[in-house]
């Protein structure tokens, strides 16, 4: 959930993803005194914190992050999600941001979104991120033998990918969670002329990055990279 590089590789293959975030969030149209929790602290907490006048905390396997003003940072392990001891003290926010962080958890992803579900105040929204498991370059490496998911590693603040999901599996996932999906969007919001980022320092792939960004742009939705869902809480049941 946290440990990724965050060099200007990192933030160059990112930005497109994060402007892509931004526009979302303004589209809610939350009210300024709403509170935003962006959970996996990252280049996007600045941009949020630019962006809007809402506070926006964070949250993540960090002890403690920078201090800044009228925001607060929780430590939160999502893979235990639904015991008492997590989230303690969080207060209840107008959004909550989980993106490009569910496929790091070896855990159920339906109890992590319950959780979440819990820390939404009434009217809230969830914005739910994550690559997708079946893009196109996927499908290739695996119709030329070879697996295009990582092998976890030991790193435990960078542990990798334990799984990732298709846009079905997460829309029902999110239902089973007890949300309604207010918006799927399948895109490719990334620049792949950054896509080697792994100290952050890496040269650029100018040309054949364009190129890659040029036709990952155009494939059909269900062969994109990244999946993005707005989601909102349901009326609970009595059941609940």
């Amino acid at each position: 959930m946290t440990g990724s590089p965050r060099g200007s590789g990192y933030e160059a293959y990112h930005a497109p993803r994060f402007a892509f975030v931004i526009g979302c969030v303004r589209v809610l149209g939350l009210p300024a005194e709403a509170r935003i929790l962006d959970i996996g602290p990252s280049p996007l907490t600045s941009l949020l914190r630019d962006a809007f006048p809402n506070p926006v905390d964070t949250a993540g396997l960090e002890e403690t992050m920078p201090p800044f003003p009228g925001a607060a940072h929780y430590r939160l392990d999502l893979n235990s999600a639904g015991r008492g001891e997590t989230g303690r003290g969080m207060p209840l926010y107008g959004l909550i941001i989980l993106a490009e962080v569910l496929e790091h958890l070896p855990t159920a992803p339906v109890p992590v979104l319950r959780f979440l579900r819990e820390r939404i105040e009434p009217g809230g929204w969830l914005l739910l991120q994550t690559p997708n498991a079946a893009s196109l370059p996927k499908r290739l490496k695996l119709l030329a033998g070879r697996n295009p998911f990582d092998v976890p590693r030991e790193d435990t603040g960078n542990p990798g990918h334990f799984r990732e999901y298709t846009a079905t599996e997460l829309r029902t996932i999110a239902q089973d969670a007890g949300f309604g999906v207010e918006g799927l969007f399948r895109r490719y919001y990334f620049d792949a002329r950054y896509a080697r980022h792994e100290t952050g320092h890496e040269w650029p792939s100018p040309f054949a990055g364009a190129l890659k960004n040029a036709v990952y742009r155009r494939l059909p939705p269900s062969l994109r990279e990244g999946i993005t869902l707005v989601l909102r809480p349901r009326a609970r049941s009595p059941e609940e």
